[in-house]
């Protein structure tokens, strides 16, 4: 008798515990990590996004966060009903990287861009009208370009260029700025609006791709006007060139097109894993990062023949090719929030490099 009393004692002290505790959402990279309060391990309930559900005591409280090759973390929390995740990415010890700061953004920040002298960070927003500019590297935010005619719409990408700052807006225009006084300088529609994003041809000109129309444009910056177009039949998500040949991703055709610069006229079409997106040109490798496979295939451009595939995160998203010419960084988002690619997902990005 005096067992089942101290037994049903604890299932009652446990039935309130858990009624007083708040459950929280917790993202953390790496996925394989611990959290503590007050010293001891909390266990937590796996959800099947891979996000974690703990249980915590309510108000302020303490928690500390650790993983294996990582700096532990403490943060403090005002646990209560219906708080955001926490969120948080712990540093590996020993790594080439090292973490400097982070600022806060504008809505839906699409794309970036440093100054020529690398002291000032371009932010192109497509939830709002406007283009961000950060210092570098304290990541002050100084002021937002604005075209002077007004803005109607987001901005889907922006360029360093020359003398001038180029930026694209979803309205169709492209618009330019002074790249030391950021001035503004002049607008002229051009796209036709949708999507669209800069690519440096070299020689002076740009190509502009819009993935909504198809439509690959070659653009001389000194006149802004169009020199040669071409339309892919495909949704343009990825463009790179190199030594008069450019390469452009059709991501609904699991295709990527070869455009002869001087022509304009696509050369060949290779089939290309299932939906592949950016495109990165190093020496005579074509590198494209296939989103339905979370891959990036090496392709040799002489035979358009695969010679390698490489496993990266999930949805490989972006492409840049290091300065030096030897290094290829793939930026993945992660996988996507279930109801909706644009909310926030279960998983960090994540920067891959490739020799």
């Amino acid at each position: 008798m005096k067992f089942a009393l101290l037994l049903m004692f604890g299932l009652l002290a446990s039935a309130g515990f858990a009624q007083d505790r708040v459950a929280v959402t917790f993202k953390v990279f790496p996925q394989e990590y611990e959290v503590f309060f007050s010293g001891d391990r909390l266990s937590y309930s796996a959800r099947e996004d891979g996000l974690r559900t703990y249980f915590l005591p309510p108000g302020p409280g303490r928690v500390t966060v650790a993983a294996n090759g990582s700096s532990p973390v403490g943060i403090g929390l005002d646990v209560k009903a219906g708080m955001p995740w926490v969120q948080m990415k712990l540093e590996p010890r020993l790594t080439a990287l090292s973490f400097v700061t982070e600022a806060s953004t504008g809505k839906l920040p699409r794309s970036v861009a440093f100054s020529a002298d690398g002291t000032k960070l371009f932010v192109a927003l497509q939830g709002e009208s406007g283009i961000d500019v950060y210092d570098v590297p304290s990541l002050k935010k100084s002021q937002r370009l604005v075209p002077k005619e007004g803005a109607s719409g987001g901005f889907t990408d922006v360029l360093a260029f020359g003398a001038q700052i180029w930026a694209i807006q979803n309205d169709g225009r492209v618009h330019t700025f002074d790249a030391k006084t950021l001035a503004y300088g002049e607008s002229h529609d051009v796209t036709g609006g949708g999507n669209a994003f800069f690519t440096d041809l070299g020689g002076g000109k740009l190509a502009i791709a819009n993935w909504d129309s198809g439509q690959l444009m070659a653009f001389d910056p000194a006149t802004s006007k169009p020199i040669a177009s071409v339309v892919l039949g495909g949704s343009l998500r990825g463009f790179g060139a190199r030594g008069g040949t450019g390469f452009a991703s059709l991501f609904d055709r699991g295709q990527v097109a070869v455009v002869d610069g001087a022509t304009w006229k696509v050369k060949a079409l290779w089939n290309v894993g299932k939906a592949p997106r950016p495109v990165a040109v190093l020496g005579t490798n074509l590198f494209v990062g296939d989103m339905g496979s979370a891959q990036v295939n090496v392709i040799d451009t002489t035979s358009g023949k695969v010679i390698k595939t490489i496993a990266v995160a999930s949805n490989p998203q972006a492409m840049a090719v290091s300065v030096d010419q030897t290094l290829v960084a793939v930026a993945s988002r992660g996988r996507n929030n279930p109801n909706d690619y644009q909310l926030q997902g279960p998983d960090f990005g994540k920067v891959t490099v490739l020799n």
